[in-house]
């Protein structure tokens, strides 16, 4: 499948439901929520250093 500039250019919105399943199924990526449970641990910890270190 070549990539065009219109490709590019659509916005997920943009999408049916239907192309948008298809186009994630094809991308091979399902990371789950650890990405998001990770950040917010460590948004937690830069935020506890944060107070630890400047009272």
């Amino acid at each position: 499948m070549k990539t065009t500039d219109e490709d590019l250019a659509r916005q997920e919105d943009d999408l049916p439901a239907a192309a948008f399943a298809a186009e994630e199924k094809r991308d091979h990526h399902d990371f789950g929520n650890w990405p998001e449970v990770a950040g917010l641990a460590f948004t937690l910890f830069v935020t506890w250093l944060i107070f630890a270190f400047t009272g």
